[in-house]
């Protein structure tokens, strides 16, 4: 979930405060509070709204402007004083260090692997193409990297030690999700790679100087087409019951979940979403699938619509799986990397486990940095399945 203006002090509360009390609608206007309040990084915002709607103005999702779940939100996301304080005072951090794997990865692609690379960002080889998810390697998920929810461990490569990228593929666009610096630096870095975003978040993109022409977007349900080499995937944007919003102005680009469909295999990468009935849909339309990366944690009482928990987790993969039983594999993802919510750091894997276990789910968890063979279930880092307690 993106930051609350609570959550960080000095220049960002000053300026966010000041923006309230005026009623302010529109990004342009946003970003000069934000840069007259001392913050730094404005243009981390993001595009304009009007850069926005020119894209999502023909959206059948789009009502007065802004986007909406299918399923209400209810209650309202905003995390109040009291979980801010909670949050301070019983920070989600793990007792000791949390390991981190070097990855050893070169061009030569998987069948069908995956590299946890912290919080939701994934490296998966999908029948001989090399797919990075919601990249964010910034030491903060904010626009700036002064203040806001920093990393708990460090990135297990550096953004110019990644080995070539066909496609990176963005859910929606939070700072925990959508990082300016990281995807300038692989938009410099991986010329041949191709951006695919939920539909507006391109741009944010083209704001940030990527070439439009790299980039594909969808609304939900709607698909794009890669071919690489001569191999041909299908993105298909899924619904997901969430919220988007780089500042004041919120759900002016969609969110999603997405699927990847190769000629052998596929792959269901859910982004940010709270516990919805259309997966079911999703399943039937578009699965089984062989693997699915399930956000897990920053789950809370005051959101619990926004954010599944441990338990909903393997309830979606299930959806998504229906009889592939224990031959489909659910990777969990967005944990231990941000603290964004007041649950222990370990607790996402504690819940997790014992619920798959009683569903016939079959769950892999990786530390950061490690690599899951699906087709072998082997890999770096499946040595020591308990690796997290350590840390716990």
């Amino acid at each position: 979930m993106t930051s609350t203006i609570g959550r960080a002090a000095g220049p960002w509360a000053r300026a966010a405060t000041s923006l309230t009390a005026a009623g302010l609608s529109t990004v342009d206007t946003v970003t000069a509070g934000l840069a007259r309040g001392g913050l730094p990084s404005a243009r981390a915002l993001g595009a304009r709204k009007d850069e926005i709607a020119r894209r999502t103005s023909g959206s059948p999702h789009l009502r007065d402007g802004v986007f909406h779940n299918h399923q209400p939100i209810e209650p309202a996301v905003d995390a109040d004083l009291g979980v801010l304080t909670d949050m301070i005072r019983h920070p989600g951090r793990p007792h000791h260090a949390i390991p981190v794997l070097t990855p050893q990865l070169d061009d030569e692609r998987a069948d069908l692997s995956a590299t946890w690379l912290g919080h939701a960002s994934v490296l998966v080889d999908l029948d001989g193409v090399r797919i990075l998810t919601d990249p964010v390697f910034s030491r903060r998920c904010s626009p700036s990297q002064r203040v806001g929810p920093a990393r708990m461990h460090r990135p297990p490569l550096a953004v110019g030690a990644l080995p070539s990228i066909d496609v990176v593929l963005i859910s929606h666009d939070h700072y925990d999700h959508l990082d300016m610096a990281t995807v300038v630096e692989l938009a410099r870095r991986q010329p041949a790679a191709r951006f695919i975003t939920s539909l507006g978040v391109s741009a944010h993109l083209v704001a940030w100087g990527i070439d439009p022409n790299r980039i594909q977007e969808a609304d939900w349900w709607g698909t794009c087409a890669v071919t690489v080499g001569s191999t041909d995937l299908t993105f298909t944007c899924c619904p997901a019951r969430h919220f988007s919003g780089r500042a004041l102005v919120r759900n002016t680009t969609q969110w999603a979940s997405w699927s990847v469909h190769g000629p052998e295999h596929r792959l269901f990468f859910s982004g940010d979403t709270g516990f919805c009935e259309q997966f079911d849909e999703v399943g039937a339309r578009l699965g089984p699938f062989d693997l699915t990366l399930i956000a897990v944690g920053a789950y809370d009482p005051v959101w619990p619509d926004v954010h599944v928990n441990p338990e909903e987790a393997v309830r979606v993969h299930r959806m998504l799986t229906r009889d592939r039983g224990r031959d489909a594999v659910m990777i969990p993802i967005h944990w231990g990397t941000f603290n964004l919510a007041r649950h222990p750091w370990a607790e996402p894997i504690t819940r997790l486990l014992p619920s798959a276990a009683a569903e016939s789910a079959t769950v892999v968890v990786p530390p950061p940095g490690g690599t899951i063979d699906l087709r072998t279930r082997t890999g770096t880092g499946t040595h020591n399945p308990a690796w997290w307690e350590a840390s716990a």
